[in-house]
């Protein structure tokens, strides 16, 4: 490693929201992340056999669960533009909801997001559970210092193949 790139920040973890291109950097990266899938198989039992028979039924959806993010407002006042930490709370409660002027059952979700963390993981997932832990706070009342822990799912318009599994980075 050369000197250069001691005093360097690795790249930030990025959400985007899909639908309206809108996206946000994490102030920090997340310190670990889990990725979890699920292999589903039917069980068939044959009389008389000694054991039961698995039969393929599907791939489950890739999770990432319980990513936590950590904001701290005297961190970000440090940061080039000094980010709202309040802003990321928004950017991901308006992924729990379907958006303003949305009709029909299709159309009623609510937005896409994508996960893209340079070097690990890029995946397009939405948003399946969100909790807020406030940490610390200002004489005025308002959060200082809070975690967001987050669970993503991806979220597929196409099969996948093994070797394209394969492929990935």
């Amino acid at each position: 490693m050369g000197i250069e790139l001691a005093g360097s920040r690795p790249p930030r973890c990025t959400l985007v929201n899909v639908q309206t291109a809108e996206s946000i950097d994490c102030l920090f990266n997340p310190t670990q992340l889990s990725e979890k899938v699920q292999v589903n198989w039917n069980r068939l039992t044959v009389p008389g056999l000694s054991h039961q028979v698995l039969q393929f039924q599907s791939t489950g959806n890739r999770q990432l669960p319980s990513v936590e993010f950590y904001l701290d407002k005297f961190f970000a006042a440090e940061q080039p533009g000094n980010p709202d930490i309040l802003a990321f709370r928004g950017f991901l409660r308006a992924l729990t909801v379907p958006p303003g002027g949305t009709e029909g059952v299709p159309a009623t979700a609510p937005p896409r997001a994508l996960f893209i963390w340079p070097g690990v993981l890029t995946i397009e997932t939405v948003l399946t559970e969100l909790e807020f832990q406030y940490k610390q706070f200002g004489v005025d009342g308002a959060a200082l210092v809070y975690t967001a822990t987050a669970s993503f799912e991806e979220i597929l318009d196409v099969r996948v193949t093994s070797e394209e599994r394969r492929e990935e980075s």
